[in-house]
């Protein structure tokens, strides 16, 4: 049995609390892309967040939840820089398999938190 953290399980519980509020989101505009191909994210976020909060490609491998963790793990990511709602182009990555679109409340990470995710995969 895996082991959380207590931070782990705070994040978790918080990113299960937006997500049944019908808080803020991230989407795609497919489930599968070819190598290279351009990803386009919608999303919708809080403008009073911090300026760094950020939208990033993830492996889907990694726990959700800490934005330390997925911080670590990103392929690539870029700001929100307090929008509310906008798109986002991402390039799929080269390597086939699952990964994940995922946002967060800030790029600091002893507090900030992955608000929302999407699942595609590249083929």
């Amino acid at each position: 049995m895996k082991k959380f953290s207590v931070l782990s399980l705070i994040a978790l519980l918080g990113v299960m609390f937006l997500s049944s509020c019908g808080g803020y989101t991230v989407k795609t505009d497919k489930k599968t892309y070819a190598p290279g191909e351009t990803i386009k994210v919608e999303f919708t976020a809080d403008p009073n967040w911090e300026s760094n909060a950020w939208i990033g490609i993830i492996p889907s491998n990694i726990a959700h939840g800490l934005e330390s963790e997925n911080d670590m793990n990103d392929i690539s990511y870029q700001y929100i820089s307090n929008k509310s709602e906008g798109t986002m182009d991402f390039t799929a990555p080269t390597e086939p398999g699952k990964y994940d679109i995922r946002m967060h409340d800030t790029d600091n990470g002893d507090v900030g938190v992955e608000i929302s995710s999407v699942t595609f995969e590249v083929k």
